[in-house]
């Protein structure tokens, strides 16, 4: 098999995070990775990797034995051999990895959540004629009926290498170390068994003659104790591994950086830190068209933003050149307040007329607000779109501000609060259905063009302003803040729309406030503290 990306790193060579993260990219494009196929040398038999279904994979059981059995059946179609340790052994489950990436086998693990009859089946499904269990003759024995008819072949290299029992240290956790991370363990690469060992074990076991490999695939990993024998099969199929702490791509630029270079075929996470498949392959498809936040990653969140309010002059000769004054406000506040600079642009207003539309909306053209919002971007500042709301849903006028929406950085700001009646709402008040429209549009226009998280700011006075609030959804390509109505000169409430906005705010979203026209010399004497702000509307 020919490598397309000769920059790829080499199998079972242990890249960097961003290097490993690479892979995921090409994955999401719709490209298919081709079955590897070998033959076993003395007896003829297909041995078989299988590319990940789908763009993306995410194996994320918390079952040490059920994930092991899943990345089996991930991986490999077929394999002479197996390797076989128990599930409750953390010393046994690092070597049995590291032993299956050594040998080119899958790793099974026994006494866990997964019942001796399906290991078996799986081997048969593998063609697994010889079993590697890793122990001494006590653990053969425990092993028992889970080998089914294959061959037993015992592997105790007497104790883990030095690598191998370090790795395994730090997993159990002594001192500080598990403290800061008690499940974290080593990458099971084969290189953390002595060669000698290894030599000896293929001298003993089916001879798979130059077996092809899976050629520029990636797998994601937060490597934790009971992920060893995941991992171990995922090498042994040759998907090459990168390490994500927390399993968070978007929010390390250099990872993002390496996934846009390298250009991998497919992209496989183990671990639950990496979310479903659609929010990895979110991540994957936004690295590979290279469109981030100004920072480099493609998350908001952790942060704090703080904005200014700026609305393009009617009859302004210059839009782009006019924004600078925006630009400039936006960084001053930025470091009064203390946060990323944002401009809020306003897109609409509200009108005392139906209008042509009938929608008592005035809609700033698009052609005048274009070069303001460009600008604004060119100095490295995100954008808010904020728009009125009339007697329409919220997402009605998303239409006519698609073009800008489509670029990355370009946010949204509503006022649902100010809502008229009509289309299924009550004055001053949106069901979270009419919300929730806005919250899916925005995610499909990220998803369709490649874009980095949109931000999406409610402004509210009264948490009540959005019915059923707590019920809305958010995907991972929006960020939705909830921003307490702005407070008196000097306060930090204003007749307790903090207490009531802040409060019981949806799962995964984030809050914002709107600063007094007049701030103090020390803001952060009536800014709120708890809980943290990710917005401060600073107009």
């Amino acid at each position: 098999m020919v490598i397309r990306n000769a920059r790829f790193v080499p199998h079972h060579r242990p890249a960097s995070a961003a290097a490993l993260l690479a892979a995921t990219a090409l994955v999401l494009a719709g490209c298919t990775v081709p079955t590897a196929e070998g033959v076993d040398g003395r007896t003829g038999e297909n041995f078989q990797v299988r590319e990940p279904s789908g763009p993306t994979l995410v194996l994320d059981s918390s079952d040490p034995a059920e994930l092991a059995l899943t990345a089996s059946q991930a991986f490999f179609h077929a394999s002479p051999v197996a390797v076989l340790a128990p599930a409750d052994d953390a010393d046994a489950r690092a070597t049995a990895a590291a032993t299956g990436a050594a040998v080119t086998a899958p790793v099974l693990l026994t006494d866990g959540g997964v019942s001796d009859t399906n290991v078996v089946a799986e081997l048969e499904r593998l063609g697994a004629d010889t079993v590697v269990v890793v122990g001494d003759e006590e653990a053969v024995a425990e092993v028992g009926d889970a080998t089914g008819e294959a061959e037993v072949v015992r592997f105790d290299p007497g104790a883990l290498s030095a690598a191998a029992e370090a790795a395994a240290s730090a997993g159990r956790g002594d001192g500080d170390d598990k403290k800061r991370n008690p499940a974290k363990v080593e990458m099971p690469t084969a290189d953390r068994l002595d060669q000698a060992d290894v030599d000896g074990l293929r001298a003993e076991i089916p001879d798979v003659a130059d077996p092809e490999l899976l050629q520029e695939i990636l797998v994601v990993v937060d490597p934790k104790l009971g992920h060893e024998a995941a991992i171990g099969t995922a090498l042994a199929a040759g998907a090459v591994p990168v390490e994500i702490p927390g399993g968070n791509i978007a929010t390390s630029p250099e990872t993002v950086d390496t996934i846009r270079t390298l250009n991998p075929l497919g992209v496989v996470g183990i671990g639950s830190g990496f979310g479903s498949a659609d929010d990895l392959g979110w991540q994957v498809t936004v690295a590979t068209s290279g469109k981030t936040l100004p920072n480099g990653t493609l998350r908001l969140f952790p942060g704090r933003y703080v904005s200014t309010s700026y609305a393009v002059p009617a009859g302004v000769a210059d839009p782009a050149a006019d924004a600078a004054r925006a630009v400039d406000a936006a960084e001053l506040n930025g470091d009064t307040l203390g946060g990323a600079p944002l401009v809020t642009v306003v897109a609409s207003v509200r009108s005392s007329s139906p209008g042509e539309d009938g929608d008592y909306i005035e809609e700033q053209p698009l052609e005048l607000i274009t070069p303001a919002v460009d600008a604004i971007r060119d100095a490295g500042q995100l954008v808010l779109l904020d728009i009125a709301p009339g007697n329409q849903p919220l997402a009605a006028q998303l239409d006519d501000l698609e073009p800008l929406l489509t670029k990355p950085g370009v946010g949204l700001s509503v006022h649902p609060e100010f809502r008229m009646a009509g289309n299924g709402a009550e004055t001053g008040a949106v069901p979270v259905a009419e919300l929730q429209a806005v919250v899916d549009r925005l995610a499909e226009i990220a998803t369709a063009q490649g874009l980095p998280q949109v931000m999406l700011e409610v402004h509210q006075s009264t948490s009540a302003s959005v019915v059923d609030r707590a019920d809305l959804r958010i995907p991972p390509q929006v960020a939705v803040v909830f921003t307490a109505a702005a407070p008196s000169e000097g306060q930090a409430t204003a007749d307790g729309v903090w207490a009531d906005v802040a409060g019981d705010i949806p799962a995964h979203t984030f809050l914002g406030w709107s600063a007094p026209s007049e701030v103090p010399a020390d803001p952060t004497s009536i800014m709120p503290t708890e809980p943290l702000l990710g917005l401060v509307s600073a107009g």
